[in-house]
């Protein structure tokens, strides 16, 4: 094979794992024959990218590949239409003005691709971002994409987006060669759904990179024999990731049955090479990468003559090892030999035990008699296992923390660990289930979500939301056909504990929804009003930290029955199509047959819904406003990194300009700040300034001096308020109005001090006590202000994070009427 490869690597907004990305893809490519231009940071700029691109173009070679590549961070925006714009992040994003925007815009990258496809059919683009901003509660993994939309000095809006894209089309970008439902001639490589979130973590040999890139390459090198397609070898890039983050779901789209870097198509997992191993054994070469397990079976043959059937006993890193059958054992096979699998077995999940434990002899047979469990070899990075505390006690423990109190080493705790244990395997399963590629279910079904809270109904993303176990937080679901097709609608909720229940299960086969009809889970009939259903914490599991819940969307063309997920079992007779066997399976282990009779056959797709919980009440709501919030995301100040290394900062307001002095007249003004971070521990830090000025005019400039605000630690966060109001003759200064409040007796004992909000909140509650205590900081600078000056004008509002290395830089805001710059800066 030959080929040409760009590969671009922008190491932007703190992503470590972008130059070992393209490290590792230009090694992977190398060995396949192509020959690798990296184009990494400091190049990777927005005409670094461009002019890249139009030299791949220019070169590209009709019988040759060619591979498009991209590491860094993506992003999103979103008009008050709900059309959204997607871009890739080049090195120099940060230099963009309303004028110049140097993000690569969705439209610019389909018309490139669509020019390189016109000269040669054979075309990869893979993409390792993601353009949804999402936290996760696990320790590892970052997310590689732009968590506000506010980077460095400068705020992007849709219609400055909007404008650049528009300028482009009128200065001669071909729009219209850029095909209206993605390429057949081009395969395309994404880390994720435009709605999901795509990760970077360090990998089994320690290295950071992102969680695509590593498990493709690995897949790649280790199918380099294989004749397998981008279908079948992207179900174990998949596996490799969800392993890590299950909420993370990479796929291939365009001709996906294609042998990568080709443009031969072949079916998925068709068959294996057999090779001898030893008079009695053979090896199936491949084979765990694309997903055998230990007890799959396979029909064996040569040349059309069937050799008999085989099960996998054993795998190994690149194989899988069965037993031959007496009639051919020590008989030579023909060098022709291929494996079909005819039975696959359920998917056990590797779970890590305790080395040297008592109890360690007997939780390996706990886990030998269920069929979706096994022990995690060595080099496995398992999501699930048992750990014992000092006191020799049990406790299972994922990635996000303890799943329950520990338990004692009986003979019946082990056995209820072991069925805890199971039903985490069959959650595992039932979130990795996806489409079948080879039998696309097209159709319009609209999924909205979302909460009811005090009587407003609120929608919310489809992945990536923070919801709370409150007796306020109540959820619904609404599925609308907008197709001319009937299709089948189930709810399939994975819970907090890994329990599965059917939501829609008064319905088993789905709810058949006619062109045009609709479904509202959530919805009270008698009252006829949107009540939605509450969110519970289940009992018996660990509230030390947020948890994850999914919700399935299951749509298919013909009734699905889906109640084997919560009845344990089947329920009469009938043909079952192949999605049921596999539902079945999920639930109670087992085997189950390859392929369907030709009447069961239902196409299907999966929509999830990926959302965290909190085991707390909402944080209090802020009441003040201002005229620009620059704040993340809830979620993203909530679920981002605690207990991070302090960070020495000053903050400084730069300068502030009124250029319209409609709100205050010709007047003596005061500039009051205060700045919140997480201090020492759990106790959080606040400072308040004040400045004051004098008669200030229209296009007058403040003299501030670059006044400092705040110099200390920062830690997890650094939150910052600046308000602009008339003064008052004899008005206090925000900081002695602040300690007065605060120290009151009747404000302690609301529980509003600052600092005992956060430092008495139990661990499970620390961001949601510190975002209350930052809540209660700024409603009462705002409302303390208001009582002694009047009116007062909320300038701007801003979370700054330490995975962003709290904002360190200058940054310039153009709140109406105003003209207002800080900065942060690292100091020793």
């Amino acid at each position: 094979m030959t080929g040409k490869a760009l590969l671009i690597g922008a190491a932007t907004h703190g992503l470590s794992g972008v130059r070992n990305d393209v490290e590792a893809m230009a090694q992977t490519l190398r060995a396949r024959g192509f020959s690798v231009q990296p184009l990494v940071t400091p190049r990777a700029t927005r005409a670094g990218i461009l002019d890249a691109y139009e030299k791949l173009i220019a070169d590209a070679a009709p019988d040759e590949a060619h591979v498009v590549y991209y590491s860094g961070h993506g992003g999103r925006i979103q008009g008050p239409d709900g059309r959204t714009i997607q871009f890739i992040v080049p090195d120099d994003y940060s230099d963009s003005t309303d004028d110049d925007f140097r993000g690569i815009t969705d439209p610019e990258l389909s018309v490139l691709l669509a020019r390189l496809t016109e000269r040669a059919p054979n075309v990869t683009v893979v993409l390792d971002c993601c353009h949804a901003a999402h936290m996760s509660r696990q320790s590892g993994p970052r997310v590689r994409a732009l968590l506000r939309p506010t980077p460095g000095q400068w705020q992007p809006t849709y219609e400055c987006v909007e404008r650049h894209v528009h300028g482009l089309i009128a200065g001669g970008l071909p729009i219209d060669r850029r095909p209206l439902i993605g390429s057949d001639r081009a395969v395309r490589v994404v880390a994720c759904a435009p709605t999901e979130a795509a990760f970077e973590d360090a990998n089994r040999d320690g290295v950071q990179m992102g969680l695509l890139t590593d498990a493709l390459t690995r897949s790649l090198r280790e199918t380099d024999k294989l004749r397998v397609n981008w279908s079948t070898l992207m179900e174990a890039v998949r596996r490799q990731v969800q392993a890590i983050a299950f909420t993370q779901r990479p796929e291939a789209e365009g001709p996906s049955s294609r042998v990568p870097f080709e443009v031969t198509e072949v079916d998925p997992l068709d068959a294996l090479p057999v090779t001898a191993d030893g008079a009695t054994r053979i090896q199936l070469l491949g084979a765990p990468l694309l997903g055998v397990e230990v007890g799959d079976e396979f029909a064996i043959g040569a040349d059309g003559t069937d050799l008999g059937t085989v099960a996998v006993t054993r795998l190994l890193p690149t194989a899988a090892v069965a037993e031959l059958p007496p009639e051919i054992a020590g008989q030579s096979l023909p060098p022709a030999t291929r494996a079909r699998r005819v039975v696959a077995a359920a998917p056990a999940m590797p779970v890590r035990l305790p080395a040297d434990h008592p109890a360690t002899a007997d939780l390996l047979k706990a886990l030998a008699a269920r069929t979706m469990l096994r022990p995690a070899d060595p080099d496995t990075r398992p999501a699930v296992q048992v750990v014992a505390d000092g006191q020799g006690r049990l406790v299972i423990r994922d990635d996000y923390g303890p799943l329950h109190a520990p338990r004692p080493a009986t003979r019946a705790d082990i056995a209820a660990i072991a069925t805890n244990l199971q039903r985490i395997a069959q959650a595992s399963a039932l979130r990795r289930l996806t489409a079948d590629p080879d039998r696309p279910l097209r159709h319009d079904l609209r999924v909205e979500w979302g909460r009811v809270r005090d009587g407003r109904e609120e929608q919310l993303e489809l992945t990536g939301s923070l919801l709370f176990a409150h007796a306020d937080e109540r959820i619904w679901f609404r599925l609308r056909n907008e197709g001319d097709r009937a299709v089948y609608v189930s709810l399939i909720d994975i819970g907090i504990s890994s329990r599965i229940a059917v939501l829609t299960h008064s319905d088993p086969g789905g709810i058949r929804l006619a062109p045009g009809g609709s479904y509202t889970h959530g919805w009270n009939e008698d009252r006829r009003l949107l009540t939605g259903v509450p969110m519970i914490w289940p009992p018996g599991i660990d509230p030390a930290v947020p948890r994850p819940e999914t919700v399935l969307v299951l749509i298919s063309d013909g009734p699905v029955d889906v109640s084997v997920l919560q009845q344990g079992g089947l329920r009469d007779g009938r043909v079952r199509s192949g999605l049921e066997n596999l539902l079945a399976q999920i639930a109670q282990g087992g085997s189950r047959e390859i392929g369907d009779a030709p009447a069961s056959q239902v196409r299907y797709t999966i929509q999830p819904i990926d959302f965290t919980v909190s085991p707390t009440a909402p944080p209090i709501a802020e009441r003040a406003t201002f005229l620009v919030d620059d704040r993340p995301a809830q979620p993203i100040r909530l679920l981002g990194s605690r207990g991070t290394t302090p960070m020495q900062v000053a903050v400084r307001i730069a300068e502030l300009t009124v250029h319209r002095n409609r709100a205050l007249g010709s007047a003596d003004v005061r500039v009051d700040a205060v700045v919140l971070t997480g201090g020492s521990g759990t106790q959080p830090v606040y400072r308040a300034a004040t400045m004051r000025f004098a008669n200030v005019r229209d296009g007058e400039r403040l003299p501030l001096d670059n006044v400092l605000i705040y110099h200390g630690p920062a830690v997890d966060f650094l939150d910052l308020a600046v308000w602009v109001s008339r003064d008052t003759s004899g008005s206090l200064a925000l900081s002695a109005l602040l300690e007065q409040r605060l120290t009151s007796p009747a404000v302690q004992g609301a529980g509003l001090r600052v600092a005992e909000l956060a430092l008495t909140a139990p661990h499970a509650a620390v961001a949601v006590a510190v975002a209350g205590a930052g809540a209660v900081l700024v409603n009462t600078a705002y409302e303390l202000l208001t009582g002694v000056v009047g009116p007062s004008i909320g300038l701007y509002r801003t979370s700054l994070l330490a995975q962003e290395q709290f904002g360190i830089g200058r940054h310039e805001r153009r709140p109406q009427d105003f003209s207002f710059t800080f900065t942060v800066d690292g100091v020793a």
